[in-house]
């Protein structure tokens, strides 16, 4: 067999997408070999390919070595993998090629890539780039030409040696598949070739999917076909498009697949289109596509899609003046269009909307073709105009641009009323309010605060339609209110006043702050305390006492829900020991935390009181002072009764066991004042305060 095959004529313009090869194992830099598998119901296909045209041209002379091993089995994963066997592969004498070269193009061009003396790309005109880059770079158009007839035809990559078939498969084991290049390691040393691996395992088997997303933009005897294109890059390196006349008798649109010629690294590909030419613009054709993989495996058909063309005018009408009225909503439109093409119109039509991008309606039917102006009085406050010609033949419509007529308006909506709204405790705010009713009514803008006396801020980006609203606010922060407003706007951005101001409660989910001892004083048997409040408003303040001495338990001593700032502290024991705390409590029965103690040591230097109504009987008659009194003898051990004259020094003149309460003076002198002091002392020690009497006998 000749190394000469079948010469191919490979198009010029597929020669230039070359230059950015498209083949899906042709475009990683990387000096390795790379391989892919395909999962079918029963077996397992693998295609693989050298990465740079130098390591492809090493590796067709030394062929590849492919390895098989276990991964799992049964859903577990071994402990290590289970080698199931090692094949050379490399690609078929050249003498078995001839009859597959016969019968498939593609197995022509990698069979003169692998084996041919010359790889020369015709179609183009000579001296053209094609030529210059043929014989500069012939290698790389060998290595680039053949990976994407590979790809096209999985037979020819198996018999060059790139791919392979496993049918000895079981569905509930998983494989790894390892490739690399069958080269000798002294020779590989200055020219490094990884080898790659993949996983497969036949339970994972899907179909391959269809091509989404196909449209048709039909014209005047042509269509624009478009679809998906970087969704599937992955799956599919070309598609096959097919058209029919009846929508069920399909051709193909190419004898070759199509492939992207778009598709580069620094500006990838979204969609692929095709133009196709039409016979006439009356009749109506349909299309479908579908893909195919690197192994040849063509996926499903997209939906159908269908269309005529559609013949255009060769004028298009122009809106060049607006003048509005003295009337309200009034305006005179007026247009151009050529009049030697009125011979091809059927009339023109007024189309109208609120915004540019439409949708747009007919406001006015019929325009007489002679017609070149146009008086309409419902404007709204904002028109989008167009003019559109329509033809004789029913497809045949030109539309001019928009223009916009906005009538003159200083009038602002109502203002919104009837605001309520509640916010919950995760903080999310719901808010209502009346709906407005202009006509020309536009939208809401909302606005929020979180002090009283600031300036709100807008919280809407653009005004919204529903007459209602929802926010989010923090709910743990210190401010315990929200405040909103809305303004109105209407289609000319007339805006209403604000709204009365909607005052909203945060749910209270923060205690208060702990009041905090600020001072304390002790004077005359008795405690003041002060303290500085709690910094939220209307809380209630709670006073606590402990009698470290006794152990007595903590007892509520005050209470207040005023501003009160002091309390003093009566109900005391001498040479006690007490703590205090204090601490506030919110209007959601929120307790703070409990102020830092204050522990203050009672020594009273001022004596208690214990002799009462002490009080006297002059008997002049027998010449006598009866003294007589009221105490508790359960606390008193004696009492010492003091006696002098007036302007004189006291003396002791009784001392009495403490169940006596009365004693009589027989030593006294008529026209003499005396005093007497009466002191008890107390059992557990000390002395009761003096109780002193004055007696004039």
């Amino acid at each position: 067999m000749k190394k000469q095959f079948i010469v191919c004529k490979i198009l010029f313009f597929v020669a230039m997408s070359f230059l950015f090869p498209m083949s899906s194992l042709a475009q990683i830099n990387e000096t390795n070999v790379q391989i892919l598998a395909r999962v079918q119901k029963d077996k397992v296909l693998l295609r693989w390919a050298a990465t740079t045209a130098n390591a492809w041209k090493k590796t067709n002379k030394s062929g590849f070595t492919l390895e098989k091993y276990v991964l799992s089995r049964d859903g577990k994963r071994l402990p290590s993998l289970e080698k199931v066997w090692a094949k050379n592969i490399q690609a078929d004498p050249i003498e078995t090629w001839q009859e597959i070269v016969e019968k498939d193009n593609n197995a022509a061009i990698i069979a003169q890539a692998l084996f041919g003396e010359s790889f020369f790309i015709q179609g183009g005109s000579e001296g053209q780039l094609a030529d210059i880059y043929n014989l500069v770079n012939e290698n790389e158009q060998r290595f680039s030409f053949s990976l994407l007839a590979a790809d096209m035809s999985f037979e020819a990559a198996k018999k060059a040696g790139w791919g392979f078939e496993d049918t000895d498969v079981k569905l509930h084991e998983k494989y790894v598949y390892k490739i690399k290049p069958a080269i000798i390691e002294s020779a590989s040393k200055t020219f490094k070739i990884k080898g790659t691996a993949a996983i497969a395992s036949i339970k994972d088997y899907e179909p391959l999917p269809a091509p989404i997303d196909f449209q048709g933009i039909f014209g005047d005897k042509n269509v624009i076909l478009t679809w998906e294109y970087q969704l599937f890059k992955t799956i599919y390196t070309s598609y096959n498009l097919e058209r029919s006349e009846d929508g069920i008798n399909f051709t193909p649109l190419s004898k070759e697949p199509l492939v992207n010629l778009n598709d580069k690294p620094e500006a990838p590909a979204k969609r692929m289109f095709y133009i196709d030419s039409l016979a006439n613009n009356t009749k109506t054709y349909y299309y479908r596509v579908n893909g195919i993989s690197p192994f040849g495996e063509k996926g499903l058909y997209s939906t159908i899609i269908s269309g005529e063309g559609k013949p255009i005018l060769p004028y298009t009408p122009r809106v060049f003046d607006v003048e509005l009225t003295k009337n309200t909503n009034e305006a005179i439109i007026t247009w151009e269009f050529p009049k030697k093409g009125e011979t091809l119109l059927e009339k023109f039509q007024l189309l109208i909307a609120p915004v540019d991008k439409g949708p747009y309606i007919v406001a006015v039917d019929n325009i007489s073709p002679q017609q070149r102006k146009l008086t309409y009085s419902k404007l709204q406050a904002s028109n989008y105009v167009k003019i559109k010609a329509i033809g004789k033949d029913p497809k045949q419509e030109k539309t001019s641009f928009s223009t916009l007529i906005q009538p003159l308006d200083r009038t602002p909506p109502a203002i919104p009323t009837e605001l309520s709204g509640k916010i919950d405790s995760l903080g999310v705010v719901h808010i209502t309010w009346k709906q407005n009713i202009e006509p020309d009514f536009l939208g809401y803008r909302v606005f929020r605060g979180f002090l009283k006396d600031e300036e709100p801020s807008q919280i809407t980006v653009s005004p919204i339609n529903q007459n209602s609203f929802i926010d989010t606010v923090t709910v743990k922060n210190l401010n315990a209110e929200v405040f909103y407003s809305i303004v109105a706007v209407d289609k000319r951005h007339n805006h209403s006043e604000k709204s009365e101001v909607l005052i909203l409660e945060k749910p209270d989910l923060i205690p208060p702050t702990a009041p905090v001892f600020s001072g304390y004083k002790i004077k005359e048997g008795k405690i003041i305390i002060e303290w500085i409040p709690s910094s939220e408003e209307k809380v209630t303040h709670v006073l606590l006492r402990e009698n470290l001495t006794e152990s007595k338990e903590l007892e509520t001593v005050f209470t207040t829900n005023d501003t009160v700032r002091q309390f003093i502290d009566t109900k005391l024991e001498s040479n006690n020991r007490y703590r205090y705390h204090i601490k506030a409590i919110d209007k959601s029965g929120l307790t703070s935390l409990p102020s830092s103690p204050l522990t203050i040591e009672m020594v009273n230097l001022v004596p208690k009181e214990y002799v009462r109504g002490l009080d006297y009987v002059v008997n002049r008659e027998t010449n006598h002072i009866e003294l007589f009194w009221r105490a508790n003898k359960a606390e008193i051990a004696e009492y010492t009764i003091y006696k002098q004259l007036k302007d004189k020094q006291p003396s002791t003149w009784r001392i009495l066991p403490a169940n006596i309460k009365t004693v009589i003076d027989k030593e006294i002198s008529p026209n003499e004042t005396y005093i007497y002091h009466i002191r008890a002392t107390l059992k557990k020690g000390g002395y009761a305060k003096v109780k002193t009497i004055e007696i004039k006998f």
